[in-house]
């Protein structure tokens, strides 16, 4: 009787591979990697790029993140990639058309709350709560500090260790003259991890963390 020859453990990692490469792939697969390089692209844009090609350039993404969200109908995370390229397109060119950009933005972020509120790490919420404390309130348009607050905490809950929320969140509370909350948000920056999903921002936001920290120390001795 022919003996069986063992399979060593290079063998049977061999067979493994060749079983996933065979499975067929899902058809969203390739879709929901897109909506990481719609991040990156986001980022290096709007925190890398020089501001003259700034504008062209997320112009181009809106577009991609449309046809994103036909191959992704009812997914959450292409409905908060257009609101926040529309906030990023208002900050460039603040005006009456900017507040009409902002509107749309709110909208899609809500609509992607009831979809998915934890989606992006809650990434609805944490935009939602920098437009509510950023833009004007009535009857301008829907600015409101005490939903800002309440998205912020929102969005903390979902993501502890996200450096924007963080960030954001500081900012919020210094400009309301809450000293003291607004250090320990700005010190929670400092020491996180840059994003290596985002590294432009995260960096920036991190530099701009500590900067904040020197100007709170001068102004409160804290």
């Amino acid at each position: 009787m022919q003996q069986i020859p063992r399979l060593d453990a290079t063998g049977l990692f061999v067979l493994i591979s060749l079983w996933l490469v065979l499975i067929p792939s899902s058809p969203a697969a390739p879709a929901l990697e897109s909506i990481q390089r719609v991040g990156q692209r986001w980022d290096e844009i709007a925190y890398h790029w020089p501001k003259p090609q700034q504008a062209h350039g997320l112009k181009v993404l809106l577009r991609d993140i449309q046809h994103l969200k036909n191959q992704l109908p009812g997914r959450a995370e292409p409905l908060i990639w257009e609101a926040i390229v529309l906030v990023t397109q208002a900050s460039l060119d603040p005006g009456l058309s900017a507040l009409n950009m902002v509107e749309k933005a709110k909208d899609l972020l809500l609509r992607a709350v009831k979809i998915d509120p934890s989606a992006m790490h809650g990434a609805a919420y944490l935009t939602l709560a920098c437009l509510y404390y950023k833009v004007p309130g009535w009857p301008l348009s829907f600015g409101n500090p005490q939903k800002a607050e309440q998205y912020f905490q929102k969005a903390l809950t979902l993501n502890p260790d996200g450096i924007e929320s963080h960030y954001y969140y500081g900012h919020y509370l210094d400009k309301f003259g809450r000293t003291q909350e607004a250090f320990a948000q700005f010190q929670q920056v400092t020491q996180l991890p840059p994003d290596p999903s985002q590294p432009y921002l995260s960096l920036r936001l991190k530099r701009k963390a500590r900067a904040k920290l020197d100007k709170l120390v001068v102004q409160a001795k804290l």
